[in-house]
């Protein structure tokens, strides 16, 4: 009689170990697949942003009537994207905080028509055709590249 007493709480001590082991383990793979999600998201952002880094400078270097098209991808999570300047910037909401990926060109650009397409009230996730055009014939201060999207 005894020994079927130790048998049972035997057997409960290993179902309720495995149990431990096994809620541990459901841990680490939602928190690991939660961050690679994020992680997945930044390193889509600065894809984008050394895309149109590069394809501003190939404008800049190239110089007038340079004019060429690129496809970008803007990921989820996305809150701002800026092209001002020399500065190429998207903010992304990465759990309950913000990080900006950004990049800074050799051209002084401007992106406001793209921005309001890509950031008209929300950002929208997708493939965006961005077309950058160089705008100074004379090389005058100013912008040196124009960015706007393709319809």
């Amino acid at each position: 009689m005894e020994s079927r007493g130790q048998v049972s709480l035997e057997y409960m001590t290993m179902l309720g170990l495995s149990l431990i082991i096994f809620a541990a383990v459901l841990y680490v793979a939602t928190f690991l697949i939660s961050t690679s999600g994020m992680q997945i998201d930044v390193d889509s952002a600065y894809r984008a942003v050394q895309g149109i880094r590069e394809s501003a400078d190939f404008i800049y270097v190239h110089g007038h009537p340079s004019k060429i098209p690129a496809e970008i991808a803007i990921p989820s999570n996305v809150e701002d994207v800026s092209i001002e300047g020399k500065v190429v910037r998207i903010r992304l909401s990465v759990g309950k905080s913000f990080t900006d990926v950004y990049s800074i060109t050799k051209a002084n650009m401007t992106g406001r028509d793209a921005t309001d397409v890509i950031c008209s009230g929300v950002c929208a996730e997708g493939r965006y055709v961005l077309v950058f055009q160089s705008m100074n014939p004379d090389y005058s201060p100013g912008y040196d590249v124009n960015i706007t999207v393709s319809d």
